[in-house]
């Protein structure tokens, strides 16, 4: 082979080299450059992580919405803002609202792994678990009160009222005609739950104290007459301009007596004691807050007025002042009421115009009903009336739910929203 040979082989043999060189680095900053653009990607996406989990760059407000369904610690994170809580709008907390103004209400983060158990020990809020009842029960909250009914949309939380198969067929009567001073009203027979008479039955009204006679039905459930209740600070939870039955923290009643001093002078007092008291029985938390318990009692309530029949309600204060959320109707306060004059507790206690009350801690006090039909010496007296219970406040109007009895034969009405004269007329 030639010199000119071999150098013509060797000159190409560089240039093949030089080629497959240049190639290579090509390839590999293309390489580098992709990797550099991925890693740029990924720490981006690291820092908003960063930024959503340590709370900047974020709304905290709806970050509170959506993550707690509770009344949060932090009103000024929430106010204004409504979240989802047993299927229905819940007004979050606001100044205003405040069930006591020291203590802003619900349930703290430190205290959420407190969950209401049934009576048979299970969560109340699994939701793998089959309701008891056709209607789901509202959600456990401490009720949130309405002191100004002209700042809150309060007929907003209220769903549509329906009629089912059953209660259409209650209906289906001969309604008398009967002039009743009340926007609705009902008649009950007692024992039988048949309808005699109604008035707008089915329309949505407030139960005011009427709704503490629910509270006695939850509370000799749970409870013995002659069990011992030490009145705590959930008496300052009650609504301002309340009825009290002047009871002071510290004081030792028997739930009898708690149920006179809330029946016959429509104690609210009263009522927050037994509903703290069976809250924490039912938490088995003798520790839980007085909001915690209240919550749990709210929750004891509806799951209560559901064993009577009641379809078209929700129940949230155990002494029944307007509460956002809170409803009933004519029709189901008749159940209610249809049950409690079967209860011969809370008709020996409803029928008797006055009561002494000596308290287990030595206190001497006696009460006297606010129900003028069994209070002889009242033009509105009527000798075979055995209670039950008055209610008043701005939203439900003037209320009574009353029983007579005749030759063993009960009968029970409703009259709710009405007048000062019109609901004992």
């Amino acid at each position: 082979m030639s010199k000119k040979s071999i150098l013509g082989l060797l000159l190409f043999a560089c240039l093949v080299v030089a080629a497959l060189f240049a190639g290579a680095s090509y390839f590999i900053s293309l390489g580098d450059g992709s990797y550099s653009q991925q890693e740029q990607k990924t720490d981006a996406t690291k820092e908003e992580t960063n930024q959503i989990t340590s709370g900047e760059g974020t709304d905290k407000t709806d970050l509170a919405a959506e993550d707690s369904p509770e009344i949060t610690k932090e009103p000024e994170l929430v106010q204004g803002n409504t979240t989802q809580a047993g299927g229905a709008d819940v007004l979050t907390e606001e100044p205003w609202l405040s069930t006591n103004p020291s203590d802003q209400g619900g349930t703290s983060e430190k205290n959420a792994s407190s969950v209401p158990k049934t009576a048979d020990g299970s969560n109340s809020d699994d939701k793998n678990s089959e309701d008891t009842f056709s209607t789901s029960v509202p959600a456990a909250e401490a009720p949130q009160l309405i002191y100004d009914c002209d700042k809150v949309d309060y007929m907003s939380y209220i769903p549509e009222i329906s009629m089912d198969s059953e209660q259409e067929e209650a209906f289906n009567i001969t309604n008398p005609s009967i002039d009743v001073d009340a926007i609705s009203a009902i008649l009950f027979d007692a024992d039988t739950k048949e309808i005699l008479y109604y008035k707008n039955a089915l329309q949505a009204v407030f139960p005011a104290s009427t709704a503490k006679l629910l509270t006695a039905l939850v509370a000799l459930d749970w409870c013995t007459e002659d069990e011992e209740v030490t009145v705590g600070d959930e008496i300052t939870m009650i609504g301002t301009g309340s009825t009290i039955a002047y009871l002071r923290q510290g004081q030792v009643l028997t739930i009898r007596n708690l149920l006179c001093g809330m029946l016959l002078p429509s104690g609210n007092d009263a009522a927050y004691a037994i509903g703290a008291y069976v809250g924490r029985k039912s938490l088995q938390n003798e520790t839980a807050t007085k909001e915690e318990a209240i919550a749990e009692f709210g929750r004891l309530m509806n799951l209560e007025a559901k064993t009577h029949g009641v379809k078209n309600s929700c129940f949230k204060s155990p002494d029944g002042y307007d509460a956002i959320g809170q409803y009933t109707t004519a029709y189901d306060m008749g159940l209610i009421g249809a049950a409690a004059a079967c209860n011969e507790t809370i008709v020996e206690v409803c029928d008797q115009s006055d009561s002494r009350n000596i308290f287990p801690s030595g206190e001497d006090v006696t009460w006297y009903s606010t129900n003028k039909l069994i209070k002889r010496g009242y033009a509105q007296y009527y000798s075979k009336a055995i209670g039950l219970k008055t209610g008043t406040s701005t939203m439900a109007g003037r209320c009574l739910i009353a029983a007579a009895e005749e030759d063993g034969h009960k009968v029970v009405c409703a009259i709710m929203n009405s007048s000062s004269s019109g609901r004992y007329d």
